[in-house]
Parts: C-alpha cells; sequence; structure tokens
C-alpha cells in the first residue's frame, strides 16, 4: 500500500501551539517511517520540512523500499520552502514536479491509499479535507500529537484514531 504520511512542517511551532513535546511529535515520525519500511509499504510524502522529511529519512535508514515525492514549484508559499522541498526530493524514488503549493494538498491523497496524521497544521487539515473530495481513504491520527481533528471535517472524512502507531499497522494489514 502507498501510505502517506503527514503532519506539521514546522513542528516547534504547531506542537507548543498545542502543548505537546515537539520531540514527541519528532519521534512519532521517525517511528511511522521505521514501521512502513519494516511493513513493506510505500512512503508518500511531500518533502518539505518536519514530520514528512523525518519519515522519509527513518523510513529510507530502515531500507523502505519506495518514496514517492510531492515536489511543488510554485504558488505561495515562505520561499525556504521551494528550496528545501527540492533539496529533499533526494529522498524520493519517484516524484510529482508538476504543482503549485495549493494542488499538493490533493495530489497527496490521490496519491495515497490512506494516511498517518502525527499533528496537525493548517497544511494538515488541508491535506485531510481533501479526502473528502479528492478520494475518499483513511486518515489514521496518533493520538496525544495535537489536538482533535475539529468535528466539521471528521463528520464528512474516514477520520480513524489510534493510541500508537502499531495499532495502524495492523489495521494496515
Amino acid at each position: 500500500m502507498r501510505i502517506a504520511v503527514i503532519g506539521p512542517s514546522d513542528v516547534a511551532r504547531v506542537a507548543g501551539a498545542s502543548g505537546v513535546d515537539p520531540a514527541r511529535i519528532e519521534r512519532a515520525a521517525e517511528e511511522a517511517g521505521r514501521l512502513l519500511a519494516a511493513a513493506g509499504h510505500e512512503l508518500v510524502v511531500c518533502p518539505d520540512r518536519g514530520v514528512p522529511v523525518l519519515a522519509a529519512r527513518a523510513y529510507r535508514a530502515a531500507g523502505g523500499g519506495r518514496i514517492y515525492g510531492l515536489i511543488p514549484r510554485s504558488g505561495d508559499s515562505a520561499q525556504g520552502s521551494i528550496s528545501r522541498v527540492e533539496e529533499n526530493s533526494a529522498l524520493c524514488d519517484g516524484t510529482d514536479r508538476g504543482l503549485t503549493w495549493y494542488e499538493q494538498h490533493s495530489r497527496i491523497v490521490r496519491a495515497a491509499d490512506a494516511m498517518i496524521c502525527l499533528g496537525l497544521s493548517c497544511g494538515t487539515i488541508c491535506e485531510i479535507a481533501w479526502t473528502k473530495w479528492s478520494k475518499r481513504i483513511p486518515v489514521f491520527v496518533v493520538r496525544g500529537l495535537g489536538s482533535a481533528v475539529p468535528p466539521e471535517v471528521e463528520s464528512e472524512t474516514d477520520i480513524r484514531y489510534a493510541d500508537a502507531l502499531g495499532d495502524i499497522l495492523e489495521a494496515l494489514r
């Protein structure tokens, strides 16, 4: 299966806003990468920074099979994001480079069979919301890594909460 790992790119800022230790989110991202590699899943990310990059590096270090990266080249974003995502695209075996930052949210949904959410940010909520329109896939949210997905978004998407990443991997079998 192709599994997208989503979560904040600015872990410190978002974790601080939700009262979560940033190191906890970072450890979860690395664990997700390792577990997905061990289970033989493909990984889908937008390799800007934060959660997606940490998961991709751990996946690669654990001998994961294939990373598919969404590489936005235009649209409003911090200028540094464009150079970071290009630099981190070296982690990826295959890429989609013909998109904007706006399109990335819907394309990650279409590229994946399921998503694992490790903390929330504006971009993460956009990615989750796109599962309503693009392709209805399950979004596994790990409890304790941020606040809950807004109930309005939950009502129109397939959100599944889990206490541990191992529970998610079991559900993906």
